[in-house]
Parts: C-alpha cells; sequence; structure tokens
C-alpha cells in the first residue's frame, strides 16, 4: 500500500536519528573502557620502567599497586594467570576472586628474574558504576535528542512534501489557479507548468478531433438517410440490372457502418456489453459479398460461439472494414476467417502489406478508424504480412 510522501520522509529521519544515538552511544562506552584500560597500562608500564632502570623511585607507590621480581613472588592468583614465560608488555588479568589487575612483564636483561609491576584496579573502575548510576540520565537525553528529532523530522517532511502536494493540488481537475507561494520550490513550478501546457495541448488536440467528428458524422447523416430511402424505395421494385442495384445497396450498407464507427468513436463505452462473434462474421462477410472476385474463395471458421465484450454494433464496425479491405485487395485464392476466444482473425492471399501498387497505396479511413476503435475498447491489433503473398490481421482482447 502507498504511503504519504510526508510519512515516509518523518520515518526515515526518526530512525535515522535513533540510529545515529545508538551508535554515538555504543562508541562513547567503548571509548569509556578503553579510556581506563589505556590509563591503566600506562601506569603499569612507567613503574616497570623506573623499577628496571634503577631509578629512584618516588616515596611508596600507588595504592594497590605492587612490585615482584620472579614469578614465584607473584601473589598466588595472578601466578596461576600468568605463564613464567611471559613476554614484555601490558596485560589486563581477572583472577578468580582475588580482583581485576594489570600487570606490566619486563624479563631481565642479564637473564635474571623477570619483573612484574602489578596494579589492582577494582577500586579505581567506575565506567560501569557510572554508566549504571547514569543511566536515568542517559535515557532522558536520548528522549530529548529523540524528540527534538521528531520536531524536525516533522519541520522538513512538511517543508519537502508540502511543494508537491501544492502541486498535485494544482494539476488537479476544477483546481483554481493559485497564487504564487514565496517559498515554493523552482524546480516543481517549473514542472506544473510544463504539465499544464501539456495537458491544454491535449485538451485542444481532443476537442478538434471531437469536433472533426461531429462534422463528418453530420455531413454524412443527410446524404446517407437520402441514399438509404432511395434504396428502400428501389427494393419495392428492383431495376432489372440487379448486379448494379446490389452494388449499390452495399454501398449504402458500407457509408452506414463507416458513420456508426466515427459517430460510436465519441461516445462513452456502456459497460456489459457483449455480442456473438461468429454470428457478426457471417453477417459481415455476407454483406460485403458482392466485392468478392469470383475467383477468390472465403471460409469462417469458429472454436464454437465465442463472445466479446463490445457490442453488435461497434463489432461490424471493425469486422466489416477488415472483411472489406480482404475483399478488396485478394484477386485470387482465398479470404479466412478465424474465431476464437480472446481472438478474431482474417488472413487473404491478395497484394499484402508493403506490395500494394502506388496508385492504389494507402487502405483509407477503414483501417485507421479500426485502430482507433480497438484502442479505444483496449484491444490490440495487429497487421502481419505473409509469405509470399497476404495479410493477416489479428485483434486481440482479454
Amino acid at each position: 500500500m502507498a504511503r504519504p510522501l510526508r510519512v515516509l520522509l518523518r520515518r526515515a529521519l526518526l530512525l535515522s536519528s535513533a540510529l545515529a544515538l545508538l551508535l554515538m552511544g555504543g562508541f562513547f562506552t567503548l571509548f569509556s573502557y578503553d579510556l581506563e584500560d589505556t590509563i591503566f597500562n600506562r601506569l603499569v608500564a612507567v613503574e616497570a620502567e623506573r623499577q628496571s632502570g634503577g631509578r629512584a623511585a618516588p616515596p611508596g607507590l600507588p595504592v594497590g599497586m605492587s612490585v615482584h621480581r620472579g614469578h614465584a613472588a607473584l601473589p598466588p592468583a595472578l601466578a596461576r594467570k600468568l605463564p613464567p614465560s611471559l613476554s614484555r608488555g601490558e596485560y589486563e588479568v581477572a583472577t578468580d576472586g582475588a580482583g581485576h589487575f594489570h600487570v606490566a612483564v619486563r624479563p631481565d636483561a642479564h637473564g635474571g628474574e623477570p619483573l612484574y609491576v602489578a596494579f589492582r584496579v577494582d577500586t579505581f573502575t567506575s565506567t560501569t558504576g557510572q554508566l549504571g548510576r547514569n543511566a536515568w540520565l542517559l535515557l532522558v537525553s536520548a528522549a530529548l535528542s529523540l524528540l527534538a528529532a521528531s520536531g524536525i523530522a516533522v519541520v522538513v517532511a512538511r517543508r519537502v512534501s508540502r511543494p508537491l502536494e501544492q502541486l498535485v493540488a494544482a494539476l488537479g481537475e476544477d483546481a483554481p489557479e493559485a497564487e504564487e507561494d514565496p517559498g515554493a520550490v523552482r524546480e516543481l513550478g517549473t514542472l506544473r507548468d510544463a504539465l499544464r501546457e501539456r495537458d491544454a495541448r491535449i485538451q485542444r488536440l481532443l476537442e478538434r478531433e471531437r469536433q472533426f467528428n461531429r462534422d463528418v458524422s453530420h455531413e454524412l447523416r443527410t446524404p446517407l438517410a437520402v441514399a438509404q430511402g432511395a434504396v428502400e424505395l428501389l427494393e419495392r421494385a428492383p431495376p432489372r440490372d440487379v448486379a448494379a442495384f446490389a452494388r449499390l445497396r452495399s454501398a449504402v450498407l458500407q457509408m452506414g457502418l463507416l458513420t456508426e464507427g466515427i459517430l460510436w468513436l465519441a461516445r462513452t463505452p456502456h459497460p456489459g456489453e457483449r455480442c456473438e462473434l461468429k454470428a457478426v462474421s457471417h453477417e459481415v462477410v455476407a454483406l460485403y459479398d458482392g466485392l468478392r472476385q469470383s475467383t477468390v474463395s472465403v471460409v469462417v471458421e469458429a472454436e464454437g460461439p465465442v463472445e466479446a465484450p463490445v457490442s453488435a454494433e461497434v463489432a461490424r464496425v471493425l469486422l466489416g472494414n477488415l472483411v472489406k479491405n480482404a475483399f478488396g485487395y485478394t484477386r485470387t485464392g482465398s479470404v479466412r476467417v478465424h474465431v476464437a476466444p480472446g481472438l478474431w482473425s482474417i488472413s487473404d492471399s491478395g497484394e499484402g502489406l508493403g506490395n500494394v501498387a502506388p496508385e492504389h497505396a494507402g487502405f483509407g479511413v477503414g483501417l485507421s478508424l479500426v485502430q482507433r476503435l480497438a484502442q479505444r475498447l483496449g484491444w490490440s491489433v495487429t497487421f502481419t504480412p505473409l509469405h509470399p503473398r497476404g495479410t493477416r490481421v489479428e485483434l486481440r482482447w482479454t
């Protein structure tokens, strides 16, 4: 589920602040322990250098520090933890019940007994105790830091997301023209103006297309009505030239389908419309049969009844223009219509795409109308050249 940008920014800033506090607290704790160990090691090292160099020691040793010559002189608890062959260096030793020590080891240069300087630091270590005693202070500090980070996160998130929210509101439908915000982001203002200009261009193009459809339908409606009336009158007393009359009737029907398709482009589709494509296919094949050459055979194949999510009127426009085109460009051979669930295709053995003579190039407004109708319906339409001749057109839907 998508979340608002402001929520995502606020959450990201809070998480980063909490992580930063956690890391800083961890580093501070490690640094405190390391500092203690460094100081204690330095104390025993200085004393060991003084003792091994024969320099005079100040009166008395620090409380808890002792000097031992030879491994046997060490307290038993330390002797058990420190092997006799230990090399030069400073070591941290935790004994079993005898305390916590830092020990400096200095082997004798002449092969004698090594020197040990031991410093019991139990009474001097305070990091753990201080951290425990001041835990409330650390928790309060962390809470105040997170509270301050929350306030900053809210301000930053609002500052970043507000221009985007204003942009969305400005681009919304029926949104009034807002005054320029002095604190607005310049790039977002440029983007808003570019989107508005693009929308205006699209609206102008759509309006020109709607106006064109209205003009075409208006110009075609009157002469088409006159032609249809004349055909109906002639049908009462058919003329002697039956072939010519059949061509006239077919042409009037074709004009009706074309007009219907142009008018439908300006309409809103009605949900739930369906039709049976096998019946429509037989209907349009019979309608345009006058365009078919006698040397061309036609076959309609169907995998049982196939319904498509479109009205029968629109299906007749789609299929009729494709059938008319196949009959018009096929001089010999066959035209095959195939109907299957989610697919309607027509294959012909005509001139094929790209092989049309220059004087006959172009498929007219019919195929352009098919493509526009398919796009409006959310269908796909593909034209595939066949070898050696012919074309296959496929309409697909889901």
